[in-house]
């Protein structure tokens, strides 16, 4: 290791600092005290952040190549910390309720984000799965957090064993990917479909399973709606966009650096698993009257319309529409982490008692009991649908450009049927809302000034991305650029 490594991974350096030192605080704070946890995680966050603008432009690969420093790694590394900082923000009102230890949050949340800050670095198949389990090992344990709660722990011990069966498929594709190229390198494992014969078809399918699992796509999503509902509810909001992040950096590292070359031979089953995992949860969250578990299997959804990126990619031989299909996963990314994790807190907002899951009834009448928070949720539902001028607008456009310009039509066609599926379940909470009377004891709403200001923050996003996306634009298109 010299300077310049330590130099390259300066972001990944603060942000372990900031996990001791958090760690270290919370061990001499009182418990009315631990609220200043948050605003330390925050704090450490944003220099997290800072740090990343020193490593802009770098491009480098680093510790022998298993680690690589460039702008798409940049990109991710940006969509986590801006995660990582609404999921701390949105956590302690909740959490205070009903007396969960702030202090363990932060450190468990801040351990994840390591995680997906290496899964975005990787350059080898052996530093994407310790990316990965990094990520995923803390992921078990929120979705289990509230450990006196029964749907907690059964979602958790869910979502902990189907994840390690999925990590030992991964683990044995990358085993069977170094027996036929006798690398683990990313770079060098691009004639592994076309040179391995069925042996590469068993190895990619193995890796195929075990990151598509990770992003809750279908049929490996089963862990997903059981898991986010018995999760806390502002724990689920991070479970629902975190995890899916960090998956979508592992494929794009997997499939778009490694085996893009090859991309005609995996777009069939990209395409396939796109069209399965948008029908396939928007269908079920048509039947959901729980709002927590309809956004569980939204969530499966969005998932489907992301990988419908991917699948565009791999179709178009023209290098501008290849790159036109990374940049909708990019944006679609950063996008859906913004909105959906805040769609959860509101959610979370009317659990104030432990008694409340979520159902629409809370909803019911909520604009005339608190017109603002009713709008600042109208705006998620009409952005998780696609309607302008929200980012979740532009976010389904891009992906439906990028698939009619690399000759997929059909694929299009799904994604627009998909959404105005979508329309339907959305816009209900909406009409509860507006339109409904209120129950005759209506649900008490959550206050906390950091959830309420991790929610502006969100909701002010969501406007800006849609009205203005040519910044981030050009950001994301920029990132992408150093895959090619």
């Amino acid at each position: 290791m010299n300077g310049f490594d330590l130099l390259a991974i300066l972001p990944e350096i603060f942000l372990t600092v900031l996990v001791l030192l958090v760690l270290s605080v919370d061990l001499f704070l009182r418990r009315d005290q631990k609220w200043l946890l948050t605003p330390l995680t925050v704090a450490g966050l944003l220099v997290v952040g800072f740090a990343l603008a020193a490593v802009w432009g770098l491009n480098e690969t680093i510790f022998a190549g298993f680690y690589r420093v460039d702008d798409l790694s940049v990109f991710f590394k940006v969509a986590t910390v801006m995660i990582g900082i609404l999921a701390a923000l949105f956590a302690p009102g909740y959490l205070v309720q009903r007396r969960l230890p702030l202090g363990e949050f932060n450190v468990i949340l801040l351990f994840s984000l390591t995680g997906m800050f290496v899964l975005a670095s990787a350059s080898d198949l052996i530093t994407l799965f310790i990316g990965l389990e990094l990520m995923v090992m803390p992921a078990y344990l929120l979705a289990g957090f509230h450990k006196t709660d029964r749907y907690s722990n059964e979602g958790g011990l869910k979502y902990f064993l189907l994840g390690s069966f999925a990590s030992a498929i991964l683990l044995f594709g990358i085993s069977w990917t170094y027996g036929l190229t006798g690398s683990t390198r990313i770079s060098e494992i691009g004639g592994l479909v076309s040179g391995g014969g069925p042996a590469g078809l068993v190895a990619i399918a193995m890796l195929t399973v075990g990151a598509t699992f990770k992003a809750a796509a279908v049929p490996f999503h089963f862990w997903t709606p059981d898991a986010y509902q018995g999760a806390p509810t502002p724990i689920t909001g991070f479970l629902s966009v975190g995890p899916k992040l960090g998956a979508f950096a592992l494929l794009v590292r997997l499939f778009v650096d490694g085996l893009g070359a090859s991309g005609a031979d995996w777009f069939g089953v990209m395409a396939v698993l796109a069209v399965l995992t948008m029908t396939g949860g928007n269908v079920v969250a048509l039947a959901q009257t729980n709002v927590k578990r309809m956004l569980a299997y939204s969530s499966i959804a969005h998932t489907g319309y992301i990988i419908a990126g991917l699948a565009a990619f791999a179709h178009a031989t023209n290098p501008a529409v290849r790159t036109e299909g990374i940049d909708a996963v990019l944006f679609y990314v950063l996008g859906y982490g913004v909105m959906n994790i805040a769609a959860f807190s509101v959610v979370g907002m009317l659990q104030r008692d432990p008694r409340r899951f979520g159902g629409l009834a809370a909803f019911a009448g909520l604009a005339g009991r608190a017109p603002a928070l009713a709008a600042g949720m109208a705006i998620l539902m009409l952005s998780l649908t696609g309607i302008p001028p929200t980012v979740g607008f532009f976010a389904k456009l891009y992906v439906l450009v990028a698939s009619v310009d690399a000759g997929v039509a059909w694929l299009a066609v799904a994604i627009a049927l998909n959404a105005a599926l979508a329309a339907f379940y959305y816009l209900r909470v909406i009409v509860y809302m507006y339109m409904r009377e209120p129950e005759a004891d209506p649900a008490p709403i959550e206050r906390a000034p950091f959830t309420l200001l991790a929610l502006g923050l969100s909701v002010t996003g969501v406007l800006l991305l849609g009205i203005f996306p040519d910044p981030i634009i050009t950001f994301l298109r920029a990132s992408a650029a150093s895959l090619f």
